[in-house]
């Protein structure tokens, strides 16, 4: 069951981290791609600023014959323009290696090409200008020439530069490429990260099962011995029937106390069930500890003398906290016999109860008891026993966290500490009640 959790909570955490990550990707990619192409506009017109008609051509291309569905094309032009001077043109051809400058004179009706190489022929640069000067847009794509153009253009002239498509095509690859790399890598960290915490998130799920099961079989155990009883002690009775009810007396005890036993076991487990239920909700007054405390230890005195236990109460006068009546005594009394239970005959407990600034704080201390190292962590957890002397005492492993879970109610604090020198201590703390002033 923990596997199949595991390899779900693996699942579920990949696809929506993984889903997560594409989607930031793709926006990342479009935000890279957007940004490239600006940029990509922006070079295109910082090429073309240098060119004006004053410019000599690299070369001057004689155009077709003007069609008449084309209006605006370039006619041939013998004019000639002045070359730049020497190294201001190479500079800026070097510059703009991979773009093809071209100039247009509108009024002269010529092309020229700026650029001193290109991969372009003419009769490509011909018609590819025919297109562009037809664009409304200054900035775009030829889809069916594979280019990208610039151009910046007048009543009598444009200038214009053109790229291959590729020049960000390329780009947009690598770009792709280099995102998925970091996708492929994220998602591996991912899920080295994903199974970590799995295993951590199932660990307590682990030690709830295994506590689970270790409180099943002792509880099978408890419910097995009553039920025997009961069904032996009847078996007993229906087998005698003709014997008087009053030579039964033994076997009906017996079947009354292994019936007591079973029923304060269910009711400490709904007990516990009720407490734990997330939508509990209690109404805290002023309750006076020190009451409670004192007819605790009342109640308690006549089986302690039973265990010929004595019990020794230094409890403070009017500690007023803010709790519940019920709450509070069932605190106490669970603690003193608690205590009781695991107190050797002829030992003390000593209970006491005083004010800390802020809190009232309740001990309950059984000298004669000591809670060992390994058993310690688990005291307050559900359906735990100790495995040595004290799970020979009689309960089921849940009063003390039934104790816990009252504490937390009322907003009160409860720890345990024990060793061989002073035996161990309960100490409770609740938030003394202050009086608006």
């Amino acid at each position: 069951m923990l596997k199949g959790y595991r390899r779900h909570f693996v699942v579920s955490n990949m696809l929506l981290t993984g889903l997560v990550l594409l989607v930031s990707f793709i926006v990342l990619g479009v935000f890279t791609y957007n940004n490239q192409r600006t940029e990509l506009e922006n070079t295109m017109n910082f090429i073309v600023k240098p060119w004006n008609s004053s410019s000599q051509p690299s070369q001057t291309i004689k155009p077709r014959p003007q069609q008449k569905n084309s209006p605006d094309a370039p006619r041939p032009d013998e004019s000639k323009h002045n070359e730049p001077h020497g190294n201001d043109k190479k500079d800026v051809h070097d510059k703009n290696e991979g773009f093809t400058t071209i100039f247009y004179d509108k009024k002269n009706r010529k092309i020229t090409v700026l650029s001193e190489t290109t991969t372009y022929d003419n009769d490509f640069i011909t018609n590819a200008v025919y297109e562009i000067a037809k664009q409304k847009d200054n900035f775009g794509t030829l889809k069916d020439y594979k280019i990208i153009y610039y151009k910046e253009a007048t009543q009598n002239e444009c200038k214009i530069t053109i790229t291959d498509q590729s020049y960000l095509t390329v780009r947009t690859v690598k770009n792709i490429v280099l995102l998925f790399f970091v996708f492929v890598a994220s998602m591996g960290i991912i899920l080295l990260i994903s199974i970590k915490l799995s295993a951590l998130a199932a660990k307590p799920m682990e030690s709830a099962i295994e506590m689970e099961r270790k409180f099943v079989a002792d509880i099978s155990h408890d419910l097995k011995t009553p039920i025997t009883v009961i069904l032996t002690n009847n078996s007993i009775i229906k087998s005698n029937l003709d014997i008087p009810a009053r030579e039964h007396k033994q076997w009906i005890d017996s079947t009354d106390a292994a019936a007591k036993n079973m029923i304060k076991m269910v009711n400490e487990m709904l007990t516990l069930s009720s407490l734990e239920s997330v939508s509990k909700e209690i109404t805290k007054k002023p309750v006076n500890l020190s009451l409670a405390a004192e007819k605790c230890v009342l109640q308690m005195e006549s089986l302690a003398y039973e265990k010929n236990v004595i019990v020794e109460s230094n409890i403070g006068e009017d500690l007023i906290i803010l709790a519940e009546e019920e709450y509070t005594e069932r605190i106490c009394s669970g603690l003193i016999d608690n205590a009781l239970k695991y107190e050797p005959d002829g030992g003390t407990i000593r209970i006491t109860a005083y004010a800390d600034r802020k809190n009232a704080v309740l001990t309950v201390q059984n000298q004669g008891s000591v809670i060992s190292a390994d058993d310690m962590p688990h005291i307050f957890d559900r359906f735990y026993r100790g495995d040595k002397s004290r799970n020979l005492q009689s309960g089921y492993g849940l009063g003390l966290p039934i104790i816990k879970q009252i504490t937390q109610l009322l907003d009160a604090d409860i720890e345990a500490c024990s060793d061989a020198r002073n035996g161990t201590f309960f100490i409770v703390k609740f938030k003394l009640f202050q009086k608006s002033s």
